[in-house]
């Protein structure tokens, strides 16, 4: 007796390949070996394109013998491999109880019937494992940030020239290798201890010892205009607050920044009120599709900040969707100069920002 087994399709965009490619990346947190992909890659020959649209069925009934042959295994082999592969939930095997395969098509292509194998369990996880997979990518990514910026941390305190400094790090990081940590709560944890001995050993460094003034008699430098456009220039703009929400960076940001945010976020749990984190990580995401380079993207970051660099993304990114005089034809050169601008205390993200938010409160009022 056959089973009729229907599934609700593939997610939208997802071809039968695809899949296959998704389950290749997810193969040891699946437990697959090569035999069992290198089987599901043969199941997928053997059925149609449109098996998998949804309400259908999507499955085959060639025998055993034939899989064994098609695959160059023992029929044990193959066997054991949809054994496993039922086990974890990706077929079903659907035969008659002599072990007998069979199946019938209609006029248009449908099957109507199969005794053999089905593959309905896979495709209704396929939206699962898509999840997964994007978690892994989102992890992947979150853990060559942290192991850059750990490697950044002991770069400065190697520069400290400090000994207790290199001392108290290998203390809690003997190798000082961070490409060696695999685990992201390690790593985030080390790099908290690092961060401190950044902060201690520099304000050390840091201290001046007074000494005598000098006996030479040199005229102070009274000029109160020179002294207030020094401080104006290395201080107010330079280190002027910024007032926007990740919110409201959220609600300003095109489409396509938009959404590489919100996949981060989504991970993150914090869909509807992303952190500066998750926007860093969309912002970074977006600068290399407009082709900004990863090189330039960590410099702007390590100078002014994830925040600022994220927000310069932002002002590019928008001025690039604009249909007036002011719109830039390359988004990865407009964030270039703006990264520049900020590099030299000129602050301009803080009056473009508040012009962006004026523009929209205007819009949507």
């Amino acid at each position: 007796m056959s089973v009729t087994l229907t599934h609700c399709g593939l997610p939208e965009g997802m071809s039968p390949f695809e899949l296959l490619d998704v389950l290749q990346k997810l193969r040891n947190r699946l437990g697959l070996r090569d035999e069992d992909l290198a089987y599901l890659r043969c199941a997928f020959r053997l059925v149609r394109s449109e098996d998998f649209l949804p309400g259908r069925v999507c499955g085959f009934w060639e025998k055993v013998s034939g899989l064994a042959d098609r695959l160059g295994f023992n029929v044990r082999r193959i066997t054991r491999i949809e054994t496993r592969l039922e086990a974890r939930g990706l077929l079903r095997r659907t035969g008659a109880a002599n072990g007998m395969r069979f199946g019938r098509r209609s006029g248009d292509g449908r099957i109507l019937s199969v005794g053999g194998i089905n593959l309905a369990p896979l495709i209704e996880r396929a939206g699962e494992f898509l999840a997964w997979q994007r978690s892994v990518t989102i992890g992947a990514e979150r853990l060559k940030d942290d192991r850059r910026r750990a490697n950044d941390l002991i770069r400065q305190i190697r520069n400290l020239d400090a000994p207790e400094a290199l001392a108290a790090a290998r203390e809690a990081f003997p190798r000082l290798r961070p490409s060696e940590v695999q685990d992201g709560e390690r790593l985030a944890a080390i790099i908290n201890v690092l961060e401190t001995i950044v902060t201690e050993f520099s304000a050390n460094s840091g201290r001046t010892v007074e000494v005598a003034p000098s006996d030479s008699s040199v005229r102070p430098n009274t000029n109160p205009k020179k002294k207030i456009e020094t401080c104006r220039r290395h201080g107010d703009a330079a280190h002027k607050p910024l007032r926007i929400s990740t919110g409201q960076v959220l609600a300003l940001a095109g489409e396509e920044l938009r959404e590489a945010i919100e996949l981060y976020a989504e991970a993150d749990g914090c869909l509807h009120s992303p952190s500066w984190r998750c926007i860093g990580l969309g912002a970074r995401e977006r600068a290399m599709m407009l082709g900004v380079s990863g090189s330039d993207w960590d410099a702007a970051r390590d100078s002014l900040g994830e925040m600022r660099t994220s927000l310069c993304l932002l002002l590019a990114d928008c001025n690039a969707e604009r249909t007036d005089r002011f719109r830039v034809r390359n988004a990865a050169r407009a964030f270039i100069g703006l990264v520049r601008q900020e590099t030299r205390g000129k602050a301009v993200s803080s009056i473009l920002i508040a012009e962006l938010i004026q523009a929209c409160s205007r819009r949507l009022g």
